[in-house]
């Protein structure tokens, strides 16, 4: 119990003295430089979302997620292949002969957050439009359940 404790006050502090980095939606960002990337992986609903680890701390805790437009093998280089999908990103699995090519959304369609970087997301943001952090973006769930739906008043 005494654990539990210190880690809800530990969360607490964490919640009133860490500030968020937008000023509409708690933690949202736009999405990181591609020099803090930690990790990439498609989820099991056929999504691939990238791990981005901002204080470089060896944890992510800012996610994007996008729809895959097409995914393919291929001798080509990654700049050919990204030169014929030029509005979207190129994410790519070296292998001995060929690359296989996941073309993906050029912007997210959803955000996910991991507040105290504990590998559960605790906040997501879904960006209907795909169109960048720009204050339409509405509070989609809190799979940690950190969160409530009442954050999606903040606005």
């Amino acid at each position: 119990k005494m654990k539990r404790a210190v880690q809800l006050l530990a969360l607490g502090a964490y919640f009133i003295l860490a500030p968020p980095v937008a000023w509409s939606l708690p933690y949202l960002a736009e999405e990181p430089m591609l020099e803090t990337l930690a990790d990439w992986n498609i989820l099991p609903n056929g999504m691939l979302y990238a791990a981005y680890d901002l204080d470089r701390n060896g944890k992510a805790e800012f996610f994007t997620v996008r729809m895959i437009e097409k995914s393919f093998f291929s001798t080509q280089t990654v700049q050919e292949a990204a030169n014929g999908f030029p509005n979207c990103k190129v994410f790519f699995v070296n292998y001995s002969r060929d690359r296989y090519f996941y073309i993906v959304s050029a912007r997210p369609l959803f955000y996910a957050i991991d507040v105290n970087e504990d590998g559960i997301w605790d906040l997501m943001y879904k960006d209907v439009l795909e169109d960048g952090v720009n204050d339409n973006e509405t509070f989609y769930d809190s799979p940690s359940g950190v969160f409530t739906a009442a954050i999606a008043n903040m606005k």
